[in-house]
């Protein structure tokens, strides 16, 4: 590539032109004749799919049309997967399509939600997929070859930040991993270093914001430009993004949304900063995905909110209509100024299937309570919600801290301004405490937001 040519590909405003701005037509028509060639690849390969399809009386020629696909093609779920990994014993990996030797890459799941899944990665799925999907939104918030991205994580096994490792290899980007260091020692790395991006989960980014400002560091003066933050839905509650970008001196934030086991999600375009818009593009060149209902599986109206349902075009562990028990308004391809045709999840991740609670007969979504404290001044995102049984009633309080500068007089109006606010939008009473900050404990990976100590207090 010359000089010239260089220049004008690092000028280009998309990552991937090609596919970002294929018609919807198109993207169906490709999704279509891969999701075809895919389920004969899995049937032929994975005798867990040859099962599954004959307990619902297909084959793979019977799939023709995406009625066919959505009618008659069955789920998957999380518990499928580590069902058929525990039949391959106890070095085997569930839904395995390739021989032993095509395997090149070891990760499992965080096992947060169930048991943790193992998952193989062919040098195909590492190198040429799995790990692409980040750079689209990392490109669009101006990252190039040559850039540098600190990653504040200690890496084991869990492929959510070894994922974004690679994306950033791929990239061209120079590498600079934390793991090791505590808090700390992070920061004074970061402002030694000055990286151009930070990637961690979005709690943990905030924590090393208090951390900093605690030590007198200024992280506005280290430069970071991008954060890459993936694993919670802080970024989406506008208050929570407000005071993250504030920390880290206005930092640009970039959030990523995806499960592990299926290697590929969706991310933030540059409009979803600054609360242009809010919600994700998914990476349709490597997964097709819908809002499906939550009893058949079938795909609601455009905007309505559903389940979302994704395939993903991998070898390795292919997934054929994987529910993720992620609640989704899928809305299509939309024009909000960034040139993607990329389907938009809107709003991003609206609640989970398993994350609903029912309190005194109310099913309550953790995810909502998360919104209306990110929506109330005067407040912190560090939240705990605690469930209890009195005399045969489930009880629900709200442990939330104070900002810094609100006294301990404030907390009797800011308890009771939450606990209404509640009340009206979800339509229970619960108990709120009011704490100061720095109470909640901190968490480097995924933050724990719900006890449930039913089991202790019936």
């Amino acid at each position: 590539m010359s000089q010239f040519q260089a220049a004008r590909w690092r000028d280009q405003p998309l990552w991937d032109r090609t596919w970002q701005t294929m018609s919807r037509p198109q993207l169906d028509a490709v999704h279509l004749r891969r999701i075809k060639q895919l389920i004969e690849f899995a049937y032929e390969r994975v005798p867990f799919y040859r099962e599954k399809y004959a307990a619902a009386g297909i084959k793979p020629a019977d799939v023709r049309t995406w009625d066919d696909f959505y009618e008659h093609v069955p789920t998957v779920d999380k518990v499928d997967l580590i069902a058929d990994q525990e039949r391959n014993g106890p070095n085997g990996f569930g839904l395995e399509a390739t021989p032993r030797e095509a395997r090149a890459w070891y990760h499992q799941t965080s096992g947060t939600t169930g048991g943790p899944f193992r998952e193989v990665f062919t040098h195909y799925d590492r190198s040429t997929a799995a790990y692409d999907a980040s750079t689209y939104g990392w490109w669009d918030a101006g990252l190039r070859p040559g850039s540098s991205m600190y990653f504040a994580f200690n890496f084991g096994t869990f492929m959510g930040f070894w994922s974004k490792v690679f994306a950033a290899e791929r990239m061209g980007l120079m590498v600079i991993p934390g793991g090791g260091l505590d808090t700390v020692g992070r920061l004074e790395q970061i402002a030694e270093l000055a990286p151009d991006a930070v990637a961690g989960t979005p709690t943990y980014l905030m924590r090393m914001g208090e951390v900093a400002q605690q030590h007198g560091i200024d992280l506005g003066a280290a430069g970071v430009r991008v954060l890459s933050t993936a694993g919670e839905l802080g970024p989406s509650v506008r208050s929570f993004r407000a005071q993250l970008r504030e920390l880290w001196g206005g930092a640009r934030i970039v959030d990523i949304y995806g499960q592990s086991e299926n290697s590929f999600g969706a991310i933030e375009c540059r409009m979803a900063d600054d609360a242009e818009v809010n919600g994700f593009h998914v990476i349709e060149r490597y997964m097709h995905s819908y809002a499906g209902d939550t009893e058949q599986y079938r795909p609601v109206a455009p905007g309505e909110v559903g389940e979302h349902i994704v395939t993903t075009f991998r070898l390795g562990q292919p997934l054929i209509k994987y529910r993720t028990h992620d609640l989704v308004r899928h809305v299509g391809t939309v024009d909000h100024g960034c040139g993607w045709n990329f389907g938009f999840l809107e709003g991003g991740v609206l609640g989970r299937t398993d994350d609903m609670i029912t309190i005194k007969g109310t099913n309550v979504y953790t995810s909502s309570i998360q919104r209306l404290v990110g929506d109330t001044p005067g407040l912190e995102p560090h939240y705990e919600l605690h469930i209890t049984r009195d005399r045969g009633l489930d009880q629900l309080t709200v442990r939330v801290e104070a900002q810094a500068d609100r006294t301990a007089d404030d907390y009797p109006a800011l308890r009771d301004q939450l606990v209404a606010k509640i009340r009206h939008a979800v339509g229970i009473t619960v108990t709120a405490d009011i704490l100061a900050p720095e109470t909640l404990q901190r968490y480097e990976l995924k933050t724990k937001r719900v006890f449930d100590h039913r089991r202790e207090t019936s």
